[in-house]
């Protein structure tokens, strides 16, 4: 655990505890949203990446995981958040950072990516790959955009 950046989980760990949170909500039968976030600009000091990384911590609640999936991008595990609220988290969390940013640091806006168990599959090789492909999809309309599968469908 990398305790200097507000409790986020380096990448292999966060990688086995996304593959725990979807087996037990499962086995459960609740939700669970997997959420890839990355920035739009490149962060090139540790003052703007500690207060990215504090924002998307404050944001989300004590129960869900945050981790670094690269170098460049964060990933979330909402627990027990079904589509819409893992879509109105993410929407939380891309208009905090963009108006935090804007006032006090020249601008950064994220790009968010995000897919739900069991509502858009159930397994992490799934969830994962839907979740990289409407973050992909969210940087390629311009960025600062949360884009889920079944809401990208219905524009």
């Amino acid at each position: 655990m990398d305790q200097s950046h507000y409790l986020i989980f380096e990448e292999t760990v966060f990688n086995y505890l996304t593959q725990l949170e979807i087996m037990r909500a499962l086995r459960y039968q609740n939700y669970v949203t997997l959420l890839l976030m990355e920035p739009d600009q490149s962060i090139n000091n540790t003052r703007k990446f500690e207060g990215l990384a504090k924002i998307l911590r404050d944001e989300l609640r004590s129960t869900d995981v945050l981790g670094r999936v690269n170098h460049v991008r964060f990933g979330a595990i909402l627990i027990h958040a079904n589509l819409e609220s893992a879509y109105l988290a993410g929407e939380r969390i891309r208009s905090r950072i963009q108006d935090y940013f804007y006032i006090n640091d020249g601008g950064l806006t994220i790009s968010i990516g995000g897919a739900c168990c069991p509502s858009n599959g159930t397994s992490t090789d799934l969830l994962t790959n839907l979740a990289e492909n409407m973050l992909n999809s969210a940087k390629e309309t311009g960025g600062n955009h949360t884009f889920f599968p079944k809401l990208v469908e219905e524009l």
